[in-house]
């Protein structure tokens, strides 16, 4: 009875353990509950008829497919609640199918010295153990950068999905053929083979990493040259705007006898109407290049004065509430990519309703406690779709605004969310200061 309950318990342990793993780096469909549901519901038979099986037959009967059943639930468990693109996904099923067969040979082979009972439960400690090591790992560290690569790469993931594949084809032929490995003496020559296998295996996916990384970084370095080229205009727009003041008061200075004159003028002979345009006229020279003053962040600075510009052309309301200090522990050019997207999604939104609708901004920027807040609120349609935490562009070659606050706010560790609430597209973003 002990055997069988732990026998039963080692099946249940490999179907969590390899579940755990899968959703490590798995982009779940929505509705993300119901569909963890229906995958329970389908581990929930497996595992029944597992125990099914042992109970009649034993475990000898079981063994025989025990690990074709645990591979049918977790392909069944990616085809519930994975969204990712098929190759994404076959490359990451395959993976793990890799990394479960290599914890079952390694905990087996580590409890050959035990019999009964005392095999099967050393053979749950040593796997405990293993998920235990492999499980943060992955959630931790593995996770962020594989989902930046899916991101990134595209008809790259139909080769990539060959080196799993391989793999596994070279694991069952040397696992399980012309017998399992649990029929192996202890100084049986394939032991040697499997282990030179699984170190070419982690040295294969290293490498492919390089390379993927090499790919990733360099449209990284694209979009920063991209993104320093926009910060460049900004500084720009804002030095010639800066020397047009300069001159604009050097000149106003130097004519403002002038001005007098002509109002004394105008004055004395009681042309009131002419006075009033020419007053006019004067307001709107000074007001031209009128720079406003948003916090002491100049690039922040900046990028409000530009947009607040363009907002005010395309009559779109535009309302500030910020306190940014000069120095905030942010890199330039992601605090331009933060902020330049997140108004230009603002804008997009806005240009997007009627032209007789109602268009507003309201820009909320706050520092403390050496974290950058950012809210940004507009008007916006109200046919707004989401694919799961992120809106649904209606533009051509859009999305990459969004995803690119996304990543920086990761590399900040930090958070990046959007909302639609009563007629307004919120963005909220949190930056940590370095």
């Amino acid at each position: 009875m002990l055997y069988n309950s732990l026998v039963f318990l080692s099946f249940l342990q490999s179907v969590i353990g390899f579940t755990l793993m899968s959703s490590s780096v798995m982009k779940f469909r929505e509705p993300v509950r119901k569909r963890i549901a229906l995958g329970l519901i389908v581990m929930i038979l497996g595992i029944g008829l597992l125990s099914y099986t042992l109970y009649l037959r034993g475990r000898d009967s079981v063994d025989n497919f025990a690990i074709l059943v645990i591979l049918v639930i977790q392909l069944s468990w990616f085809l519930i609640c994975s969204k990712d693109r098929f190759f994404v996904a076959l490359f990451s099923f395959l993976s793990f199918v890799n990394i479960y067969v290599s914890i079952s040979y390694i905990s087996d082979t580590l409890s050959f010295g035990f019999d009964g009972s005392s095999f099967v439960g050393v053979r749950i400690s040593i796997r405990l153990a293993i998920y235990l090591i492999i499980l943060p790992l992955l959630f931790k560290y593995v996770r962020p950068r594989f989902r930046m690569l899916v991101e990134t790469l595209d008809k790259e993931w139909r080769t990539a999905v060959l080196v799993p594949l391989m793999f596994l084809m070279m694991q069952i032929m040397v696992l399980y053929y012309p017998s399992p490995y649990w029929y192996w003496s202890k100084d049986y020559w394939l032991r040697v083979i499997i282990a030179t296998l699984y170190l070419l295996f982690v040295t294969v996916y290293y490498f492919l990493y390089v390379q993927a990384s090499a790919i990733v970084e360099k449209y990284a370095l694209e979009k920063r040259h991209l993104l320093m080229g926009q910060q460049e205009k900004l500084w720009e727009s804002e030095l010639i705007r800066q020397k047009a003041t300069a001159e604009l008061a050097f000149q106003q200075k130097h004519d403002m006898h002038h001005h007098n004159a002509v109002i004394m003028g105008l004055l004395q002979n009681g042309d009131i109407d002419n006075l009033k345009a020419y007053m006019v006229t004067f307001d709107t020279a000074i007001d031209k290049y009128n720079v406003d003053y948003f916090c002491k962040n100049p690039i922040a600075n900046s990028i409000m004065n530009l947009y607040a510009s363009k907002a005010k052309d395309e009559n779109i309301k535009i309302q500030f509430n910020v306190n940014m200090p000069e120095n905030i522990g942010i890199d330039n050019v992601d605090l331009t990519c933060v902020l330049g997207n997140a108004f230009e999604n603002a804008l997009e939104g806005c240009l997007q309703l009627p032209m007789d609708a109602e268009k507003e901004i309201i820009v909320t920027v706050k520092y403390f406690d050496h974290r950058l807040r950012i809210q940004m609120e507009n008007t916006c349609r109200q046919d707004i779709v989401f694919d799961g935490e992120l809106p649904v562009t209606q533009k051509q070659g859009g999305g990459t605004g969004t995803k690119s606050i996304i990543y920086t706010a990761e590399r900040y560790d930090g958070t990046a969310g959007f909302s639609v609430k009563n007629g307004k597209f919120i963005t909220q973003i949190v930056l940590n200061g370095k």
